[in-house]
């Protein structure tokens, strides 16, 4: 049987592998969904990355993910609490691996999210998983902009019953965090057509290809 430090030593790796795949995958880029008519953008701030670890550190969520990114994080930089305890980061640290799925396949869109502390008004799910999304608030709760930033990830098959309503995603679209438009189709409904209600916010050649 493994020590608690081997057992913690795991956890170190999945947070660096997962930093990784976080910046090569989801950090500055800002992801488009739309859905039945509707549409929301996400981004992935490095600050973000920690939330979804499941884990406790006395570095800010900036200097985790450095660290974590550049194989620079130790086992004693982090710790386990019994509102983040050792099994939930265990379950959660494969998914957070895994995340970039959500933005390259056909995930589930749900509304109003209910957990036992908060309501989520958004969030995706491949039904393994499910990122709960919370909006863009400065610290006396102004919101900074219509982006949406991941704040929970939920490792259970019971969220699409927890949540309001829900929609199959009909078109996910990517782009650079610092450009205007989305210039990348990542997932689309062969069935459909990209709604009015986004063209906007499209570059040029992704509306040329209709």
């Amino acid at each position: 049987m493994a020590s608690k430090s081997q057992k913690k030593n795991i956890i170190r790796q999945d947070i660096i592998e997962a930093a990784n795949i976080y910046a090569e995958h989801l950090a500055g880029r800002t992801f488009l969904y739309v859905y039945a008519g509707e549409f929301f953008e996400v981004t992935f701030p490095n600050s973000c990355f920690l939330h979804l670890t499941g884990v406790e550190t006395y570095l800010s969520a900036n200097e985790f993910y450095k660290k974590a990114k550049k194989n620079k994080l130790s086992t004693r930089q982090f710790y386990f609490t019994p509102r983040h305890p050792f099994s939930s980061a265990k379950k959660k640290l494969p998914c957070l691996k895994q995340l970039p799925e959500l933005t390259t396949s056909m995930v589930c869109i749900l509304k109003n999210i209910q957990t036992t502390t908060l309501v989520y008004k958004l969030g995706m799910t491949n039904l393994e998983f499910t990122l709960g999304l919370t909006e863009n608030l400065d610290r006396n709760g102004v919101k900074r902009n219509d982006l949406f930033l991941p704040m929970s990830l939920r490792v259970e098959t019971t969220s699409v019953e927890k949540c309001a309503e829900g929609e199959i995603v009909d078109f996910i679209l990517s782009k650079n965090a610092k450009h205007e438009k989305y210039d990348t189709l990542l997932i689309q409904d062969e069935s459909k057509e990209i709604p009015d209600c986004v063209h906007h916010l499209l570059h040029e050649k992704l509306l040329q290809q209709k």
